[in-house]
């Protein structure tokens, strides 16, 4: 669950113009706040996850960071980190386990490989719901509905063309929503920040897939 949530995290942050059959609004919206991410040197951003039931009810929360690079990112969210230099995906249980994969074998339904390569771009339908305030808040609608969710709501800050919050409504009503915060698109990454580093890991197991 906690590496679907944080690729969900990943997907929202960089999925901004995975939309077609938008409405015009919405589509200018989505497109400016793609090239603000698009065209940032190295992206930095803390993020807060509350998971919540049909009923409203608040169920899990967490905190975590979210690093990206180019095709590179990292994510840690609790103990879980995941790992991306655009090659190989580490996702490590912050305990005694890690997992290894070629980048782009991943098919969760919100996959950093399908993000990262502007994902179909028919599979989406936006509309402008408000524009009051500081924030555009935008609908997102799965066309297939055969998908796991059936809603995503975005708020994207006026001023800055940067998402601020998301809400994302699975099938069966519950909810997760996701706030960003302390966004920074100049952020000076090395390379090595987005491998695995085995070696500061000892007796961790490495599982190939």
């Amino acid at each position: 669950m906690k590496k679907i949530m944080s690729l969900i995290i990943l997907s929202v942050f960089l999925g901004l113009s995975l939309c077609a059959q938008n409405n015009t609004d919405a589509q200018a919206i989505l497109d400016n706040a793609s090239t603000k991410i698009k065209t940032a040197k190295g992206i930095n951003v803390s993020f807060s996850l509350t998971q919540k039931d049909k009923l409203n009810n608040v169920v899990a929360t967490d905190k975590g960071v979210l690093k990206i690079k180019g095709a590179k990112y990292y994510i840690k969210q609790g103990e879980h980190e995941i790992f991306c230099n655009g090659a190989q995906i580490w996702n490590y249980d912050g305990q005694n386990e890690v997992t290894v994969a070629k980048a782009g074998d991943d098919e969760d339904e919100f996959s950093p490989q399908q993000i990262l390569t502007g994902f179909n771009k028919t599979d989406y339908a936006s509309k402008l719901i408000s524009s009051e305030g500081t924030n555009y808040q935008l609908q997102l609608i799965p066309v297939d509905k055969r998908k796991n969710f059936k809603e995503v709501m975005l708020y994207i800050n006026k001023s800055t063309n940067l998402i601020t919050k998301t809400s994302i409504t699975d099938k069966t009503g519950n909810i997760t929503e996701i706030n960003f915060s302390s966004i920074s698109l100049n952020s000076g990454f090395t390379d090595n920040q987005f491998v695995f580093d085995a070696s500061r890991h000892p007796g961790v197991e490495v599982i190939n897939q």
